[in-house]
């Protein structure tokens, strides 16, 4: 049966200075951005904003924080208050805006691999120790957090802070209301901060529900900041931007300072982003829903197609992106590496990811239904 999604156009990207499409000639489910239009409202609401015709120094709209917050509170039963919301320049700047102003040279900085690899370069290139608290897999193929260890991480290397990745990227993961409050009241009894990732928490499989760390009962969380942007849920990452969610005031207080000295405090922004941003959080219920519907058909068709092979593919419950163990093959990391480019795709290389990454690519689902039939045709060498 031919599907009518809108999702199904194909859309040439190529010569257009795209880093998934122009790094290379290889067909590429790579860079975690979707070969798909932005949703029509954003779409309407940028030609508005060209057709006005003036792009002077722009003040964030004062309509733009209802939309954040009627969005969080629709899609996520999660209320914010304005007053703990700061614009940010992306949420891997505001890693290294952390580590270089809230932590010591040499210390430690809390993560889980594996996990997405800026993590480790934000610790690492800001001359911090990197504590990692591996995830654990179990038989049922589910990544989970191990808690147990972790106290043990955080006791050895007196880590004063913790990065959380949630809605996982790799593995894929929605943490559950319970594992998040063992990380919360360990964290807090340890005097640890917890900066939150919530850059995949819009992109979550029927049947999952993501909790906002920040949703969480305020009196078992330690201190802590939510990050969120529309860059993912949107297809919006060119016109990047992010927001902060900081409840204790002392540290949005010096986050501000910190942020204002750097000349990149709260003052001027991209007219383009506030007006895609806030159209896409009024408008963008229906055309998320359909997205999230055609990749989870994407991923149910990558699990067809690798069925039997020995090729293990961890569930998905959240982001677009899947997480694919060949360790089957019999194959060193570095000769899965080369199979995979001679097929002619470029997947992301699960040892990028960090430790228990090794044996491991990670898809992009967010393309046309044709784009990954011939992805996978190319891939067929990559079968046990």
């Amino acid at each position: 049966m031919k599907s009518n999604s809108q999702f199904d156009e194909i859309i040439n990207r190529r010569g257009t200075a795209c880093v998934k499409w122009d790094s290379d000639s290889l067909l590429p489910f790579w860079v975690a951005d979707m070969d798909f239009k932005a949703p029509p409202a954003a779409l309407e609401a940028l030609r508005g904003r060209l057709e006005h015709g003036v792009f002077g120094y722009t003040m964030r709209p004062d309509t733009l924080m209802g939309a954040l917050q009627g969005w969080f509170a629709r899609r996520h039963n999660w209320e914010i208050a304005a007053d703990t919301v700061l614009e940010v320049p992306g949420i891997v700047p505001f890693f290294h805006v952390y580590i270089q102003h809230f932590t010591e040279p040499g210390e430690a900085v809390v993560i889980s691999e594996p996990v997405y690899s800026p993590f480790r370069m934000a610790v690492e290139r800001n001359g911090r120790r990197i504590a990692d608290n591996p995830l654990v897999r179990a038989k049922d193929g589910i990544w989970r957090m191990d808690i147990d260890g972790l106290e043990r991480v955080i006791d050895a290397s007196r880590a004063r802070t913790l990065f959380l990745c949630s809605p996982h990227n790799p593995v894929g993961r929605v943490w559950r209301e319970e594992e998040l409050l063992r990380l919360g009241e360990l964290c807090r009894a340890k005097g640890v901060t917890v900066i939150s990732d919530e850059i995949h928490g819009d992109l979550v499989q029927p049947g999952y529900r993501h909790r906002p760390w920040l949703s969480l009962p305020e009196n078992g969380l330690p201190r802590s900041v939510g990050l969120v942007s529309t860059t993912k849920t949107f297809n919006l990452p060119g016109l990047n931007t992010a927001w902060a969610i900081v409840p204790d005031e002392d540290l949005r207080h010096n986050l501000k300072k910190v942020y204002g000295n750097l000349g990149a405090g709260e003052g001027c922004g991209n007219p383009f982003t506030y007006a895609a941003v806030e159209a896409a959080w009024r408008e963008g219920d229906s055309w998320l829903n359909e997205l999230l519907e055609y990749t989870g058909k994407n991923f149910s068709r990558l699990c067809e197609y690798f069925s039997g092979s020995g090729v293990e593919i961890a569930p998905l419950e959240a982001t677009v992106l899947a997480w694919m163990d060949f360790t089957a093959l019999g194959l060193s990391d570095e000769e899965l590496w080369k199979r995979m480019l001679n097929a002619g795709v470029r997947l992301s290389r699960g040892s990028l990811f960090g430790r228990g990454g090794e044996l491991h690519l990670r898809m992009n689902l967010a393309c046309p239904l044709s784009r990954l039939n011939e992805g996978l045709k190319r891939m067929e060498g990559l079968r046990a």
